[in-house]
C-alpha cells in the first residue's frame, strides 16, 4: 500500500488542480455585467428587430451574451461575462438583436440592484426609437 500512495497523492492533486483551472475558466461566463452601454442601435427594415451595439464602462472584461425579457411594454436586457477569465475575449460580441413588436415602447439594461436603466424609448407618435442617454 505504501508504495501506491505517492501515485495516489499525485492524482488527487492533479484532479483538484484541473477542477480548480475549470472553475476559473467556466464560472466567470455566468456573471451577469452591469456595466454595459449602448454604443448605437439600427433598426430592421420591417421594424419587427431593433440591434444593439454595445460596450463596457468597465476596464476588464468582454460580453458573450445577452437575455431579453420583454415585462409589459418594455424588454429588459441582461448581459453576461465571457468565458475563460477576467479578461479573455473567448465568444465576445458586441452586437446583439431583439425581436420588437408593436407592444414594445421602451428597452431597458440590468444595473444589477439598481433600477435598470431606460436605454432607448419608442416615440409612438412619430414611431421613431431614440436613445436616452449615450455611454459614459
Amino acid at each position: 500500500m505504501k508504495k501506491y500512495m505517492p501515485v495516489l497523492l499525485v492524482s488527487v492533486l492533479l484532479a483538484s488542480a484541473v477542477f480548480a483551472f475549470g472553475a476559473l475558466f467556466v464560472l466567470p461566463g455566468f456573471e451577469k455585467r452591469t456595466d454595459v452601454y449602448l454604443q448605437d442601435f439600427s433598426i430592421s427594415e420591417d421594424g419587427s428587430a431593433i440591434t444593439l451595439r454595445t460596450a463596457l464602462s468597465g476596464s476588464m472584461g468582454y460580453i458573450r451574451d445577452m437575455e431579453a425579457e420583454q415585462i409589459g411594454g418594455g424588454i429588459h436586457c441582461s448581459f453576461y461575462s465571457t468565458f475563460g477569465g477576467l479578461n479573455s475575449g473567448f465568444g465576445a460580441k458586441n452586437s446583439f438583436q431583439i425581436k420588437v413588436d408593436g407592444s414594445v415602447e421602451k428597452i431597458y439594461f440590468d444595473r444589477g440592484e439598481e433600477p435598470d436603466d431606460l436605454v432607448l424609448e419608442r416615440d409612438v407618435a412619430a414611431g421613431a426609437w431614440a436613445q436616452k442617454r449615450p455611454g459614459p
